[in-house]
């Protein structure tokens, strides 16, 4: 199962942050899961690495072979889908990921409650 990863994710993945429940542990584990970054994922990580507010030293690549997932490009038709949401969230790069998620049916592991607002799958 394609499975895009949200940033607080993949920082409670690297820590082993007791914060990642259980259930998103099984499901990122699962012989199935094909996990994936949105470029706007990955884009909001390193800009967060950079000004010192995530407490992680990894980069998104070492993460790829780490964590065996890849970054996959937003969608070219995400800007319109983008601009069909109700600002429910105000968070650009959440709102561009929700937009990824509908565009490719791919279900959102996330901890994030305004996310889980919209219409898209979330774990």
């Amino acid at each position: 199962m394609q499975l895009l990863l949200d940033t607080q994710i993949l920082v409670w993945m690297i820590n082993g942050d007791r914060r990642l429940k259980r259930a998103w542990q099984d499901v990122i584990a699962a012989p199935d899961a094909d996990l994936q970054v949105s470029a706007v994922v990955a884009f909001e990580y390193t800009d967060l690495q950079l000004r010192g507010r995530l407490p992680v030293d990894e980069a998104i690549s070492e993460l790829e072979s780490r964590f065996e997932l890849q970054v996959v490009p937003f969608p070219a038709r995400g800007w319109d889908i983008l601009r069909s949401l109700p600002l429910v969230h105000h968070d650009p790069v959440d709102r561009m990921l929700v937009a990824h998620a509908l565009l490719e049916g791919s279900p959102i592991v996330t901890a994030d409650a305004n996310i889980r607002r919209y219409p898209v799958p979330c774990i």
